[in-house]
């Protein structure tokens, strides 16, 4: 794993490492967006697939559980911007625009950078 990056949630690193199952209580759009952005050496995590609307408040739940207060969103659905709205009435603030990486870092992309307050 890399120095750089600026999260952890320790249950997911579990599963990880041991290679454990994902349970009825993680949500599997944070899980392979945390796997993907590890993979890729982020310094934030990264959403390149897609956020369903019903993934948003469990999201926000895990970060604030877990400290974490910025990631960032690549994936350039055509609902994207539903999707900022419900993390901003959630309270999650667009703060700019940052890269991300893909596919284990040989590509970089942009990335728009949320704060979660």
């Amino acid at each position: 794993m890399n120095e750089t990056i600026n999260y952890r949630i320790q249950e997911f690193d579990k599963i990880l490492t041991e290679k454990g199952e994902i349970t009825q209580n993680i949500n599997r759009t944070l899980f392979m967006a945390y796997d993907d952005s590890i993979e890729n050496k982020n310094s934030l995590i990264n959403f390149d697939r897609t956020i369903w609307s019903k993934d948003v408040a469990p999201i926000v739940d895990a970060f604030r559980e877990n400290g974490i207060k910025e990631f960032s969103i690549s994936n350039t659905a055509s609902g994207l911007t539903n999707i900022l709205e419900a993390f901003e009435s959630l309270g999650c603030k667009v703060c700019g625009l940052t890269k991300a990486k893909l596919a284990y870092g040989q590509k970089t992309v942009p990335a728009v950078k949320l704060q979660v307050l």
